[in-house]
C-alpha cells in the first residue's frame, strides 16, 4: 500500500514566511537609508538582494510581491540616476519586469523624467509609445498622468506643440472627457508657442531689397555717358562696314574703357588692353 504524503504543518509555512519577510523589509530599509546618505552603490546592492528574496516567496499566501518589487526598483532607478549610470536603468528595469510595457506606472514615470532631464527625447518617445499602447495599461489609474508627463516634459521642450492633439487621439486609455480637459489645459501653451514660432519665422524672412535713390546729377551723368557711347558706337558701325569682328571689338573697347575709368576695376584694364591690341591689328 502506497504511503500517503504528509502535508507540512501550517506553522512551518508561517515560520518560513516570517523568516523571509523581515529580510525583505530590512533590504528595503537599508536601500532607502543608503540612498538618503548618497551611498548609491550600496543602495543598488540592497535592491538587487531584496529582489532576489522576493522571488523566493512569490508562492506564499497572503503575500504580494508587487509592492516590494516596485519599491525596490524605484530606489534602484533613483540610485542609478544619482550616480549618473543612466544607461543601466532600462536594462535593470527589463531584468525585473521583462519589458517596459509591463512595468508599473511609477517606474515608467521615473524613466521618462530621467531621460527628459537628459534631453534624450527620442528615448522618451519610445518608452511612452511602448507603455501607452499596451492595452493592459489602459485601465491604469496613472495612465493620464503618464500622458501628461510626456506632453509637458517631452513634447513641449521638443517643440512638438502642434502634434499634441494628434498624440492625445492615439492614447486609447483616455476617454473623450479626459482628452478635452487636457487640451483645454494645453491650449494656452500651444497657442503661445505657435505664435512665437510664427513671429520668429517672420523675423528671419529676408528683408525687401530697397533701391538706393539716385541723385539727379548721377542720373544725368549716367544717361549722358551712355548716350555718348551709343552715338559713338553707331558712328563706328557706319564707318566700318560691313558689320564684322572689327566693329564688334570697337564697341566692346569703348564700353570697357568707360567701365575701367568709371569704376577703376583692375581686371577691366587688362581686358581693355587685349581688346585694344586686337582692334589695332584688325584696323
Amino acid at each position: 500500500m502506497a504511503s500517503k504524503e504528509v502535508p507540512r504543518p501550517k506553522e512551518y509555512a508561517e515560520t518560513g514566511f516570517s523568516t523571509v519577510q523581515p529580510t525583505l523589509k530590512q533590504h528595503l530599509d537599508n536601500a532607502t537609508a543608503a540612498l538618503l546618505f548618497k551611498n548609491f552603490d550600496a543602495c543598488i546592492e540592497h535592491c538587487e538582494n531584496g529582489l532576489s528574496q522576493v522571488k523566493l516567496c512569490t508562492d506564499r499566501e497572503n503575500f504580494s510581491s508587487k509592492e516590494f518589487t516596485e519599491q525596490l526598483c524605484v530606489l534602484a532607478v533613483q540610485a542609478h540616476a544619482e550616480r549618473n549610470t543612466w544607461q543601466e536603468v532600462l536594462p535593470f528595469v527589463r531584468k525585473v519586469y521583462g519589458d517596459i510595457e509591463h512595468s508599473p506606472a511609477a517606474i515608467v514615470q521615473l524613466c521618462l523624467l530621467l531621460f527628459a532631464k537628459l534631453q534624450d527625447y527620442p528615448q522618451c518617445q519610445a518608452l511612452a509609445n511602448i507603455w501607452l499602447r499596451n492595452r493592459d495599461n489602459y485601465t491604469d489609474a496613472e495612465y493620464p498622468h503618464i500622458v501628461d508627463i510626456y506632453v509637458q516634459r517631452v513634447m513641449f521642450p521638443w517643440k512638438l506643440h502642434s502634434l499634441v492633439p494628434a498624440f492625445l487621439d492615439t492614447c486609447l486609455g483616455l476617454d473623450a472627457t479626459q482628452r478635452q480637459l487636457m487640451m483645454q489645459d494645453y491650449a494656452v501653451v500651444i497657442e503661445k508657442e505657435i505664435k512665437t514660432s510664427t513671429d520668429e519665422d517672420d523675423d528671419k524672412s529676408p528683408l525687401p531689397v530697397k533701391r538706393l535713390p539716385i541723385s539727379e546729377s548721377d542720373e544725368g551723368e549716367s544717361e549722358g555717358v551712355w548716350a555718348y557711347i551709343r552715338r559713338l558706337s553707331a558712328l563706328l558701325f557706319r564707318r566700318i562696314q560691313p558689320y564684322n569682328l572689327t566693329a564688334i571689338l570697337s564697341v566692346a573697347f569703348i564700353i570697357l574703357a568707360f567701365l575701367s575709368l568709371r569704376f577703376n576695376k583692375g581686371p577691366l584694364s587688362r581686358i581693355q588692353s587685349t581688346v585694344l591690341l586686337l582692334w589695332q591689328r584688325l584696323i
